[in-house]
């Protein structure tokens, strides 16, 4: 990369961040392109260069969060860590997943039109389901995940997880423990480790 595309890639983080801030502070109407680009120190022609329209810059900022969240579940489920260790990680990451900023963003997009609903719909029917087929093999591989389960009954026990991570009233910041309790049923069930 040459100092023009570092430049380039660095004012991007910067208005991207910029944006993060103010949508979970101000919300995505009341945020100006202007309010935006001068937190971010650079002007609005400037993220409308690089963004096109507040919409192109909400699906910016929507893959910047949720890309980070599913290459760290691809790169934990495809380690080489036993499952029970894996396990582990994945409560850990999870927490550091849910800040309060990730979970005010989460309900703001997923109450998003357009292509930033398109986007999180992908990730969710496409991009997640990749992800817990990946999660059920090692599981079933070590004996963690019950063989006489079928992949179908599987897929249809953790798409319910999924389910409720798309309500926008429970994907809010007061929810946080919640949200970790039902992560830790997904993974451990009602009878626990």
């Amino acid at each position: 990369m040459n100092g023009y595309e570092k430049r380039t890639q660095l004012k991007m983080s910067k208005i991207i961040d910029a944006a993060k801030q103010l949508f979970v502070t101000q919300g995505l109407e009341k945020t100006t392109i202007t309010e935006i680009a001068n937190k971010a120190n650079v002007a609005p022609a400037t993220v409308y260069n690089y963004f096109e329209t507040k919409e192109g810059l909400i699906l910016a900022v929507a893959k910047t969060v949720i890309d980070t969240s599913l290459t760290e579940k691809k790169k934990l489920w495809n380690s080489e860590l036993p499952f029970d260790q894996l396990l582990e990680q994945a409560i850990v990451n999870q927490d550091l997943f849910l800040t309060p900023e990730n979970l005010v963003l989460l309900e703001i997009f997923l109450n998003e039109s357009g292509d930033t609903n398109k986007f999180i719909q992908h990730v969710f029917e496409v991009e997640y389901p990749r992800l817990l087929e990946i999660f059920i093999q090692k599981g079933q591989a070590e004996g963690f995940i019950k063989h006489d389960i079928s992949p179908k009954t599987l897929m249809l026990y953790l798409k319910m997880y999924q389910t409720i991570l798309k309500d926008p009233d429970l994907v809010k910041t007061e929810n946080k423990q919640t949200l970790k309790e039902l992560y830790d049923l997904l993974l451990y069930g009602l009878v626990g480790k």
